[in-house]
């Protein structure tokens, strides 16, 4: 797609105990399994980190914070400043399975509105699995700037469009130690059913 991936991978892992983005993960540290899932679809990759020397094995553009210690509202806005294309995809680093079917929805309803957000049956967005545009850029920025942390402040202030995911599973994503060892005993389980439009 003419279009760029960003991963996130500027988080503390507090919760986890280590480095969420180079847990082992089919016999390679995860952020490397989430980004050649990305690279044959994308026109470019960039990762969202503080943090350039622990990823250089990677051999992509790693783009730090504007302002460190912000959270990943301003990961995703320095990484969108430094993009080459409109259309941008961010995931997050602990998100190993990248689903093309929802991903391609989403692309679909990025055009014409700011962001394009996976929502759940409960009503909560999925931001770090998400189409951001160039022009979501003042938006977010300006939450930024009135002391706001959390990317849904950011998106707040957009025109989003919503998918809604039935089934949460299709964004699983690794906090805490009991939830990397489910995932990789999920690996055994049967699809759960996927998305449809809002």
């Amino acid at each position: 797609m003419n279009a760029t991936a960003i991963v996130l991978a500027g988080g503390q892992s507090k919760r986890m105990g280590a480095e969420k983005s180079l847990l082992p993960f089919l016999g390679r540290p995860l952020i490397q399994h989430i980004c050649e899932q990305l690279r044959p679809h994308f026109r470019e990759t960039l990762i969202a980190s503080n943090s350039a020397g622990k990823l250089a094995f990677l051999n992509l553009p790693v783009i730090p914070d504007e302002v460190p210690r912000q959270g990943p509202l301003r990961g995703i806005t320095s990484a969108l400043a430094a993009s080459r294309h409109d259309f941008n995809f961010v995931i997050a680093c602990d998100i190993p399975r990248v689903d093309y079917a929802l991903l391609g929805l989403l692309f679909q309803e990025a055009q014409g509105c700011d962001c394009a957000v996976p929502l759940t049956r409960e009503g909560h967005y999925e931001p770090l699995f998400a189409v951001y545009r160039k022009s979501a850029l003042p938006a977010m920025r300006y939450a930024l700037e009135i002391g706001e942390r959390r990317v849904v402040a950011g998106l707040r202030r957009c025109r989003v469009r919503t998918i809604v995911v039935p089934d949460r599973r299709w964004l699983d994503n690794i906090n805490t130690v009991g939830d990397y060892q489910r995932l990789m005993q999920s690996m055994r389980c049967e699809a759960p059913v996927g998305p449809v439009l809002a």
